[in-house]
Protein backbone atom coordinates (compact mmCIF):
# COMPACT_ATOMS: atom_id res chain seq x y z
CA UNK A 1 0.00 0.00 0.00
CA UNK A 2 1.49 3.60 -1.29
CA UNK A 3 1.66 6.01 2.09
CA UNK A 4 0.25 9.16 1.91
CA UNK A 5 1.77 12.26 3.20
CA UNK A 6 -0.23 14.13 5.45
CA UNK A 7 0.55 17.87 3.38
CA UNK A 8 1.30 18.71 0.79
CA UNK A 9 4.68 20.95 0.75
CA UNK A 10 5.14 23.98 -1.99
CA UNK A 11 7.63 25.87 -3.37
CA UNK A 12 6.61 29.15 -4.78
CA UNK A 13 9.01 30.19 -7.99
CA UNK A 14 8.76 33.53 -8.08
CA UNK A 15 7.29 36.59 -5.54
CA UNK A 16 4.31 37.63 -8.08
CA UNK A 17 1.79 39.68 -6.63
CA UNK A 18 -0.87 36.59 -7.26
CA UNK A 19 1.16 34.65 -5.59
CA UNK A 20 0.11 35.90 -2.71
CA UNK A 21 -3.34 35.09 -2.90
CA UNK A 22 -2.33 31.07 -3.54
CA UNK A 23 0.12 31.31 -0.29
CA UNK A 24 -3.10 32.31 1.60
CA UNK A 25 -5.20 29.41 0.31
CA UNK A 26 -2.29 27.21 0.77
CA UNK A 27 -2.28 28.27 4.98
CA UNK A 28 -6.04 28.00 4.11
CA UNK A 29 -6.36 24.11 2.73
CA UNK A 30 -6.45 21.55 5.33
CA UNK A 31 -3.61 19.22 3.36
CA UNK A 32 -1.25 22.12 1.96
CA UNK A 33 2.10 23.44 3.77
CA UNK A 34 3.40 26.60 1.97
CA UNK A 35 6.86 26.04 2.94
CA UNK A 36 9.76 28.08 0.71
CA UNK A 37 9.69 31.02 -1.58
CA UNK A 38 12.90 31.32 -4.17
CA UNK A 39 13.03 34.84 -5.75
CA UNK A 40 16.02 36.31 -7.74
CA UNK A 41 17.44 37.54 -4.62
CA UNK A 42 17.57 36.33 -1.35
CA UNK A 43 16.50 39.66 0.42
CA UNK A 44 13.39 39.52 -2.06
CA UNK A 45 12.26 36.20 -0.72
CA UNK A 46 13.11 36.72 2.33
CA UNK A 47 10.63 39.47 2.69
CA UNK A 48 7.91 37.61 1.25
CA UNK A 49 8.37 34.66 3.60
CA UNK A 50 8.49 36.75 6.41
CA UNK A 51 5.43 38.50 5.38
CA UNK A 52 3.54 35.64 4.20
CA UNK A 53 4.87 33.28 6.90
CA UNK A 54 7.09 30.59 4.68
CA UNK A 55 9.79 28.74 6.95
CA UNK A 56 12.05 28.93 3.90
CA UNK A 57 13.67 31.50 1.59
CA UNK A 58 15.84 30.72 -1.40
CA UNK A 59 17.57 33.32 -3.51
CA UNK A 60 17.18 31.42 -6.63
CA UNK A 61 15.07 28.96 -8.57
CA UNK A 62 17.68 26.44 -8.85
CA UNK A 63 17.94 26.66 -5.15
CA UNK A 64 13.95 25.76 -4.44
CA UNK A 65 14.35 23.49 -7.05
CA UNK A 66 17.15 21.31 -5.12
CA UNK A 67 15.11 21.70 -1.80
CA UNK A 68 14.10 17.91 -0.82
CA UNK A 69 11.30 18.66 1.46
CA UNK A 70 9.14 21.04 -1.56
CA UNK A 71 6.65 18.09 -2.92
CA UNK A 72 5.04 21.15 -5.48
CA UNK A 73 5.93 24.27 -7.14
CA UNK A 74 3.58 26.95 -7.70
CA UNK A 75 4.86 29.04 -11.10
CA UNK A 76 4.08 32.47 -11.09
CA UNK A 77 6.38 33.73 -13.61
CA UNK A 78 6.08 35.41 -16.58
CA UNK A 79 4.69 33.35 -19.25
CA UNK A 80 8.06 33.29 -21.26
CA UNK A 81 9.61 31.45 -18.25
CA UNK A 82 6.88 28.98 -17.97
CA UNK A 83 8.13 25.90 -20.29
CA UNK A 84 11.75 26.38 -18.79
CA UNK A 85 10.80 26.23 -15.20
CA UNK A 86 8.27 23.75 -15.63
CA UNK A 87 10.21 21.07 -17.06
CA UNK A 88 13.17 22.22 -14.67
CA UNK A 89 10.90 21.39 -11.86
CA UNK A 90 9.11 18.60 -13.34
CA UNK A 91 12.92 16.98 -13.59
CA UNK A 92 13.51 17.66 -10.07
CA UNK A 93 10.06 15.79 -9.25
CA UNK A 94 8.16 18.54 -8.26
CA UNK A 95 4.61 18.62 -9.22
CA UNK A 96 3.49 21.77 -11.10
CA UNK A 97 0.96 24.16 -10.80
CA UNK A 98 1.56 26.53 -13.47
CA UNK A 99 0.20 30.16 -13.50
CA UNK A 100 -2.10 30.94 -16.90
CA UNK A 101 -1.51 31.33 -19.95
CA UNK A 102 1.00 28.21 -19.54
CA UNK A 103 3.07 29.04 -22.50
CA UNK A 104 3.63 31.30 -25.35
CA UNK A 105 2.44 28.41 -27.51
CA UNK A 106 0.90 24.74 -27.93
CA UNK A 107 4.47 23.46 -29.05
CA UNK A 108 6.11 24.55 -25.68
CA UNK A 109 2.79 23.18 -23.67
CA UNK A 110 3.34 19.77 -25.32
CA UNK A 111 7.22 19.40 -23.88
CA UNK A 112 5.76 20.47 -20.27
CA UNK A 113 3.17 17.96 -20.27
CA UNK A 114 5.82 15.76 -21.71
CA UNK A 115 7.88 16.19 -18.87
CA UNK A 116 5.56 15.80 -16.43
CA UNK A 117 3.82 12.78 -17.63
CA UNK A 118 7.97 11.41 -18.08
CA UNK A 119 8.56 12.36 -14.50
CA UNK A 120 5.62 11.16 -13.22
CA UNK A 121 3.95 14.41 -11.78
CA UNK A 122 0.80 15.99 -11.80
CA UNK A 123 0.80 19.10 -14.04
CA UNK A 124 -2.31 21.55 -13.69
CA UNK A 125 -2.51 25.67 -14.77
CA UNK A 126 -4.03 27.67 -12.11
CA UNK A 127 -7.50 28.32 -13.56
CA UNK A 128 -9.10 28.70 -10.22
CA UNK A 129 -13.00 29.03 -11.03
CA UNK A 130 -12.81 25.40 -12.50
CA UNK A 131 -12.64 24.23 -8.79
CA UNK A 132 -15.50 26.52 -7.55
CA UNK A 133 -17.93 24.31 -6.66
CA UNK A 134 -20.63 26.39 -8.33
CA UNK A 135 -19.18 24.82 -11.62
CA UNK A 136 -20.38 21.46 -10.78
CA UNK A 137 -23.76 23.07 -10.65
CA UNK A 138 -22.89 24.66 -14.27
CA UNK A 139 -22.52 20.80 -15.62
CA UNK A 140 -25.58 19.19 -13.70
CA UNK A 141 -27.62 22.34 -15.15
CA UNK A 142 -27.00 22.08 -18.89
CA UNK A 143 -29.69 19.74 -19.42
CA UNK A 144 -32.65 22.31 -18.89
CA UNK A 145 -30.95 24.36 -21.64
CA UNK A 146 -32.31 21.65 -24.20
CA UNK A 147 -30.27 18.89 -26.45
CA UNK A 148 -26.93 20.72 -26.29
CA UNK A 149 -25.98 24.18 -25.54
CA UNK A 150 -25.50 25.77 -28.83
CA UNK A 151 -24.39 29.79 -27.90
CA UNK A 152 -21.76 30.51 -25.32
CA UNK A 153 -20.88 34.55 -24.74
CA UNK A 154 -18.21 35.80 -22.57
CA UNK A 155 -16.78 38.98 -21.44
CA UNK A 156 -13.68 39.43 -19.24
CA UNK A 157 -12.23 42.77 -19.21
CA UNK A 158 -10.30 45.24 -16.89
CA UNK A 159 -9.16 48.89 -17.78
CA UNK A 160 -5.32 49.25 -17.16
CA UNK A 161 -4.29 52.87 -16.35
CA UNK A 162 -1.20 54.64 -17.78
CA UNK A 163 1.04 52.92 -15.45
CA UNK A 164 -0.12 49.09 -15.80
CA UNK A 165 0.30 49.60 -19.27
CA UNK A 166 4.52 51.10 -18.64
CA UNK A 167 5.14 49.40 -15.47
CA UNK A 168 3.31 45.87 -15.69
CA UNK A 169 4.63 42.45 -17.45
CA UNK A 170 1.30 42.07 -19.55
CA UNK A 171 1.67 45.21 -21.14
CA UNK A 172 5.39 43.52 -22.68
CA UNK A 173 5.90 41.35 -25.28
CA UNK A 174 9.22 39.68 -24.05
CA UNK A 175 7.39 38.62 -21.33
CA UNK A 176 3.89 38.38 -21.85
CA UNK A 177 3.21 38.37 -25.83
CA UNK A 178 0.01 36.97 -25.49
CA UNK A 179 -2.13 39.83 -24.10
CA UNK A 180 -5.16 40.10 -23.21
CA UNK A 181 -6.09 36.96 -24.97
CA UNK A 182 -3.37 34.66 -23.06
CA UNK A 183 -4.41 36.48 -19.65
CA UNK A 184 -7.96 36.83 -19.97
CA UNK A 185 -9.54 34.90 -22.81
CA UNK A 186 -7.69 32.05 -21.42
CA UNK A 187 -10.88 31.66 -18.82
CA UNK A 188 -13.54 32.29 -21.74
CA UNK A 189 -11.70 30.05 -23.37
CA UNK A 190 -11.88 27.47 -20.59
CA UNK A 191 -15.47 28.02 -20.11
CA UNK A 192 -16.65 27.30 -23.67
CA UNK A 193 -14.84 24.33 -23.73
CA UNK A 194 -15.89 22.73 -20.72
CA UNK A 195 -19.86 24.00 -21.72
CA UNK A 196 -19.47 22.88 -25.07
CA UNK A 197 -17.94 19.18 -24.61
CA UNK A 198 -15.08 19.21 -27.12
CA UNK A 199 -12.76 21.46 -29.39
CA UNK A 200 -14.24 24.00 -31.88
CA UNK A 201 -13.83 23.41 -35.50
CA UNK A 202 -12.21 26.60 -36.69
CA UNK A 203 -11.48 30.26 -34.89
CA UNK A 204 -12.26 33.84 -36.18
CA UNK A 205 -10.13 36.77 -34.24
CA UNK A 206 -9.64 40.30 -34.53
CA UNK A 207 -7.26 42.24 -32.23
CA UNK A 208 -9.09 45.69 -31.80
CA UNK A 209 -6.14 47.65 -30.19
CA UNK A 210 -2.39 46.96 -29.47
CA UNK A 211 0.08 48.01 -27.19
CA UNK A 212 3.13 47.87 -29.24
CA UNK A 213 2.97 44.24 -30.58
CA UNK A 214 0.83 42.90 -27.47
CA UNK A 215 -2.77 42.93 -28.33
CA UNK A 216 -4.76 44.26 -25.29
CA UNK A 217 -8.45 44.45 -26.71
CA UNK A 218 -9.81 41.41 -28.69
CA UNK A 219 -12.11 39.52 -29.87
CA UNK A 220 -13.03 35.66 -31.10
CA UNK A 221 -15.84 33.78 -32.54
CA UNK A 222 -15.40 29.87 -32.35
CA UNK A 223 -17.06 27.25 -34.56
CA UNK A 224 -18.38 23.91 -32.82
CA UNK A 225 -19.88 20.79 -34.20
CA UNK A 226 -22.79 20.26 -33.22
CA UNK A 227 -26.32 17.91 -33.67
CA UNK A 228 -28.01 20.39 -35.33
CA UNK A 229 -25.00 22.32 -37.44
CA UNK A 230 -22.31 24.37 -35.68
CA UNK A 231 -22.62 26.09 -32.71
CA UNK A 232 -20.78 29.62 -31.31
CA UNK A 233 -18.65 31.06 -28.71
CA UNK A 234 -17.91 34.25 -28.55
CA UNK A 235 -15.34 35.53 -26.60
CA UNK A 236 -14.22 39.60 -25.75
CA UNK A 237 -11.33 40.01 -23.59
CA UNK A 238 -10.06 43.63 -23.03
CA UNK A 239 -7.16 45.88 -20.83
CA UNK A 240 -9.21 48.80 -21.97
CA UNK A 241 -12.71 48.28 -20.45
CA UNK A 242 -14.67 48.45 -17.21
CA UNK A 243 -14.40 44.94 -15.23
CA UNK A 244 -16.39 42.49 -16.51
CA UNK A 245 -16.47 38.66 -15.76
CA UNK A 246 -19.58 37.19 -17.28
CA UNK A 247 -20.88 33.72 -19.40
CA UNK A 248 -23.81 33.30 -20.97
CA UNK A 249 -24.74 29.68 -21.66
CA UNK A 250 -27.83 29.21 -24.17
CA UNK A 251 -29.58 26.45 -25.68
CA UNK A 252 -33.27 25.78 -27.56
CA UNK A 253 -35.06 25.62 -24.10
CA UNK A 254 -33.53 28.50 -21.88
CA UNK A 255 -30.14 29.78 -20.89
CA UNK A 256 -28.24 30.31 -17.89
CA UNK A 257 -25.72 33.56 -17.03
CA UNK A 258 -22.94 33.89 -14.09
CA UNK A 259 -22.04 37.83 -14.02
CA UNK A 260 -18.83 36.47 -11.94
CA UNK A 261 -18.16 33.62 -13.12
CA UNK A 262 -14.15 34.43 -13.01
CA UNK A 263 -13.70 35.59 -9.67
CA UNK A 264 -17.19 33.50 -7.96
CA UNK A 265 -18.04 34.92 -4.33
CA UNK A 266 -16.96 32.62 -1.35
CA UNK A 267 -20.22 33.08 0.11
CA UNK A 268 -23.15 33.29 -2.80
CA UNK A 269 -21.85 32.06 -5.82
CA UNK A 270 -24.90 32.71 -8.24
CA UNK A 271 -26.49 30.66 -11.66
CA UNK A 272 -29.28 32.92 -13.15
CA UNK A 273 -31.38 30.41 -14.77
CA UNK A 274 -33.87 31.32 -17.11
CA UNK A 275 -36.61 28.94 -18.87
CA UNK A 276 -40.04 28.89 -20.58
CA UNK A 277 -38.87 32.28 -21.82
CA UNK A 278 -40.92 33.84 -24.44
CA UNK A 279 -43.01 37.15 -26.12
CA UNK A 280 -46.91 36.26 -26.44
CA UNK A 281 -48.29 37.20 -29.93
CA UNK A 282 -50.84 39.70 -28.44
CA UNK A 283 -49.27 42.06 -26.07
CA UNK A 284 -45.42 41.31 -26.32
CA UNK A 285 -45.04 40.53 -22.77
CA UNK A 286 -42.07 38.78 -21.95
CA UNK A 287 -43.26 35.46 -20.20
CA UNK A 288 -40.28 33.48 -18.65
CA UNK A 289 -39.16 31.60 -15.52
CA UNK A 290 -36.36 32.87 -13.65
CA UNK A 291 -34.08 30.73 -10.79
CA UNK A 292 -31.41 31.41 -8.72
CA UNK A 293 -29.26 28.69 -8.05
CA UNK A 294 -26.98 29.58 -5.21
CA UNK A 295 -23.51 27.63 -4.18
CA UNK A 296 -22.37 28.81 -0.49
CA UNK A 297 -19.25 29.03 1.28
CA UNK A 298 -16.67 27.87 -1.14
CA UNK A 299 -13.49 29.53 -1.43
CA UNK A 300 -11.85 28.60 -5.49
CA UNK A 301 -8.34 28.70 -5.30
CA UNK A 302 -8.63 26.93 -1.58
CA UNK A 303 -10.21 24.21 -3.50
CA UNK A 304 -8.24 24.38 -6.31
CA UNK A 305 -4.99 24.17 -3.95
CA UNK A 306 -7.00 21.23 -1.79
CA UNK A 307 -7.00 19.46 -4.94
CA UNK A 308 -3.94 19.61 -6.16
CA UNK A 309 -2.09 18.68 -2.92
CA UNK A 310 -4.34 15.44 -2.77
CA UNK A 311 -3.03 15.00 -6.38
CA UNK A 312 0.36 15.45 -5.24
CA UNK A 313 0.41 13.75 -1.80
CA UNK A 314 -0.79 10.46 -3.06
CA UNK A 315 -4.61 10.69 -1.68
CA UNK A 316 -5.53 10.59 -5.21
CA UNK A 317 -4.43 9.35 -8.40
CA UNK A 318 -2.59 11.67 -10.75
CA UNK A 319 -5.47 13.21 -12.74
CA UNK A 320 -3.80 13.64 -16.72
CA UNK A 321 -6.66 15.38 -17.85
CA UNK A 322 -5.49 18.96 -16.39
CA UNK A 323 -2.75 18.96 -18.90
CA UNK A 324 -4.79 18.04 -21.63
CA UNK A 325 -7.37 21.33 -21.01
CA UNK A 326 -3.74 23.39 -21.01
CA UNK A 327 -2.89 21.92 -24.06
CA UNK A 328 -6.47 22.87 -26.03
CA UNK A 329 -6.79 26.16 -24.22
CA UNK A 330 -3.25 26.60 -25.74
CA UNK A 331 -4.42 25.48 -29.31
CA UNK A 332 -7.08 27.49 -29.18
CA UNK A 333 -4.86 30.87 -28.01
CA UNK A 334 -2.44 30.14 -30.92
CA UNK A 335 -5.67 29.80 -33.67
CA UNK A 336 -7.14 33.40 -32.12
CA UNK A 337 -3.45 35.02 -32.06
CA UNK A 338 -2.92 33.17 -36.04
CA UNK A 339 -6.70 34.68 -37.36
CA UNK A 340 -5.79 37.94 -35.95
CA UNK A 341 -2.66 37.91 -37.58
CA UNK A 342 -4.50 37.72 -41.12
CA UNK A 343 -7.14 40.29 -40.35
CA UNK A 344 -9.45 37.61 -38.97
CA UNK A 345 -9.38 34.93 -41.64
CA UNK A 346 -11.21 31.41 -40.51
CA UNK A 347 -8.16 29.44 -38.96
CA UNK A 348 -9.08 25.75 -39.08
CA UNK A 349 -8.17 23.43 -36.02
CA UNK A 350 -7.15 20.09 -36.29
CA UNK A 351 -8.88 17.26 -34.19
Amino acid sequence: MTDVASSCRWGILGAASIARKNVRAMHLADNATPLAIASRTFEKAAAFAAEHGLDRAHGSYEALLEDPDVDAVYVPLPTTLHREWTIRAAEAGKHVLCEKPVAANASDVEAMIEACRDAGVQFMDGLMFMHHARMRRVESTLQRLGPEPDLVTSRFSFRGDAAFFENNIRGNADTEPLGCVGDLGWYCIRIALEVMGGMPDSVRARHHRLHGAVPIHSSAELDFPGRDGVRHAFIQCSFVHPLAQWVEICGAEGSMRLDDFVIGSPTEAVIQLETESRLTEQDLVHERRLERIVTEDCVQEVEMIRRFSDLARGALPLEPIWGVRSHETQRIVDAIMSSASVDGARVPIAP
